[in-house]
């Protein structure tokens, strides 16, 4: 029997004090360890060899080899994939000032990691989850597009050794910017890069209000997202504007207001001023180098892409419009006349991109005169598209049927998406194929179905909200 001082003597560490709370917390019961971390971990893989290996495959078997080496090899290459990785940092770093790898559940916060324990102890479980989650993708992702450039052909098998290790590096420095850019949210403490990758340092240095906000902004956007309510977690997500508060705008005309006050909204909010500007760079950039016969239709797809969502950057004022539809107009302007009117500034630099873009590329390359006017013919499409996006309200209950209510939910969410990349693509590999009449064809009349769709849009929004 153990004496009275030894049936006194508490835990000593603070991770056996850690371990006592969470045996409070489970209420005696056995813990179940990583159990379900695994078990993704599992289902990753699975998928990964069922859909992942064939998918890369037929992408490199799709793509022409030759092309690849000569346009995706040498100083070329080295550029693109880093970009790509640049790309894929900086969306981590700024995922963490929204949702970063540590993001406990509230009453843990309040009752555990308030304690005198140190923070480094409480919160290391769920850095420890996420960071081999970034690793897992990383060497997945690596290892899928090694495995389907070796056997379309496209590479030799040793291949996959870089390609693995460079997806599990990639993976390493993704989760170091993302647990950095939670630590660099909150404004004050240890926020220097002396915390990227140092796991105590920056578990010691995140503040309890800013894991506890993004632990509320998580349930709430986990309950948006069951409910199709993609709005909410849009606003929930959205940052504050304190730029240029005491700008304001001059009386002008009713169309002219609105413009000017989409301007001004891109003036407050820099960073989409400056994300859409990057994404529709790169969009009217590939856009205009798919005008050039034998240039694969994937290179088209990733341009339309990037530009649909370089033009969204610049679209919250349309967005919400919609959102704030049913209340009262505060100048005026019926619904359908100020929607349209939220298309000005968005297309005007969208369009104003695409001629500088197509220029540059016309005068540095044998694109041809195709390279100059193409990127500003996707504008009406764009513009079409995002009209339809931003007035189409929320799902209807018929989606939510059991069995496919994720599936019939998200293409609902994606149709204006898939039009713009129907329309877009197909519209290019004909102009590459075809001549100049019927790929302007095609793009007119998906221009045109866009543009009506989004208007019946925004007629039916206004017509629900009416008394």
């Amino acid at each position: 029997m153990s004496t009275p001082d030894e049936a006194s003597t508490g835990p000593a560490t603070d991770r056996e004090r850690l371990a006592q709370a969470r045996k409070v917390i489970r209420g005696g019961l056995p813990e179940h360890g990583s159990g379900n971390a695994i078990y993704t971990a599992y289902v990753a893989v699975i998928a990964s060899l069922v859909y992942g290996v064939p998918a890369s495959r037929a992408f490199f078997k799709f793509v022409d080899p030759r092309w690849i080496s000569q346009h995706l090899t040498g100083v070329q290459g080295v550029l693109v994939v880093g970009t790509v990785i640049v790309g894929v940092l900086l969306l981590g770093y700024r995922l963490g000032s929204v949702r970063g790898p540590v993001v406990p559940d509230l009453p843990y916060l309040d009752h555990v990691a308030t304690s005198a324990l140190d923070r480094a102890v409480v919160l290391r479980r769920w850095w420890r989850i996420s960071l081999v989650g970034c690793l897992v993708v990383g060497l997945l992702a690596g290892a899928v597009v090694g495995t389907g450039m070796v056997s379309a052909g496209v590479a030799p098998l040793v291949v996959l050794v870089p390609t693995t290790l460079g997806g599990l590096a990639v993976g390493l420095a993704f989760g170091g910017s993302w647990l950095w850019g939670q630590v660099r949210s909150w404004p004050t403490g240890d926020r220097g890069v002396a915390t990227v990758l140092r796991g105590r340092r920056s578990l010691r240095a995140l503040h309890h209000v800013g894991l506890r906000t993004q632990s509320a902004r998580a349930v709430t956007m986990g309950g948006a997202v069951l409910a199709g309510d993609l709005r909410a977690a849009r606003l929930d997500v959205a940052a504050p504007g304190t730029r240029l508060r005491r700008t304001r705008l001059r009386a002008r005309g009713r169309i002219t207001v609105v413009a000017e006050r989409d301007l001004l909204g891109l003036r407050r909010s820099p960073g989409s001023f400056v994300v859409g500007l990057v994404l529709s760079v790169a969009g009217c950039w590939a856009l205009a180098h798919s005008t050039t016969p034998g240039v694969p239709s994937i290179v088209a797809f990733a341009g339309v892409l990037a530009a649909y969502l370089g033009y969204g950057a610049w679209s919250e004022g349309m967005r919400l419009q919609g959102d704030n539809a049913g209340t009262p107009a505060l100048i005026g302007l019926p619904f359908g006349e100020e929607a349209l009117a939220h298309l000005i500034s968005p297309s005007a630099l969208f369009a104003a991109v695409a001629v500088i873009t197509g220029a540059v590329v016309a005068t540095t390359t044998t694109a041809g005169v195709a390279a100059f006017f193409w990127p500003v013919a996707m504008t009406a499409l764009l513009a079409g598209t995002h009209l339809m996006a931003a007035f189409r309200g929320l799902p209807p209950v018929t989606l939510f049927s059991p069995g496919s209510a994720v599936v019939s939910v998200g293409f609902w969410y994606s149709r204006p998406l898939l039009l713009a990349l129907i329309g877009g693509v197909a519209a290019t590999a004909l102009l590459t194929h075809s001549g100049y009449s019927n790929a302007l064809m095609v793009l007119a009349l998906a221009s045109y179905a866009a543009v009506m769709f989004g208007r019946r849009r925004v007629r039916l929004l206004d017509e629900a909200h009416r008394a």
